[in-house]
């Protein structure tokens, strides 16, 4: 097991309070890219997940849906779009793990216009991961493209939850 595998392992079972099922590779055709494009100031992100309770530490019977509020300092990419293209860090687009955190059901942002745009996930939901430092979300649809990555500020994934 690599380094990189190691901590997505670490990061998924405190994250979920348990060890993962399965673990995958994406297919051969999955690629952050170089370039993003800045969309605006992260809102917020809606996920489903199946990890145990935080605060009761009970498992669910069923996958339980979260939001999370970004602080400032967060800012949501697209793959494609508009908006200024800006370089993709290193640390994300270099990651060769990532860590399910769940379903997206959503995200909003503002647009490069400032006006609020909302992102509704749709049936098959994209997944929602993280990097393995915890400092970036990726987006990622049932074909393994990449729809959009969140990252800035304090914005990381801990026991308890996505924070900052």
């Amino acid at each position: 097991m690599t380094v990189s595998e190691k901590a997505a392992r670490n990061l998924y079972e405190a994250f979920h309070r348990h060890p993962p099922r399965k673990i995958g590779e994406f297919a051969p055709s999955f690629v952050i890219p170089h370039r993003v494009f800045k969309q605006g100031k992260a809102i917020d992100v809606l996920y489903r997940s199946n990890k145990v309770d935080p605060e009761t530490l009970k498992t669910p019977r069923r996958p339980v849906d979260y939001i999370h509020e970004h602080d400032p300092g967060v800012f949501t990419y697209l793959a494609e779009g508009d908006g200024t293209s800006v370089a993709t860090p290193h640390w994300v687009r270099d990651a060769d793990a990532l860590v399910l955190l769940g379903k997206c059901l959503g995200f909003k942002f503002t647009g490069p216009d400032g006006e609020l745009v909302e992102a509704q996930g749709k049936n098959p939901l994209p997944e929602l991961y993280a990097t393995t430092n915890g400092k970036a979300l990726l987006v990622i649809d049932d074909k393994c493209s990449l729809i959009a990555v969140m990252w800035g500020g304090e914005l990381g994934v801990e026991p308890r939850g996505i924070v900052g």
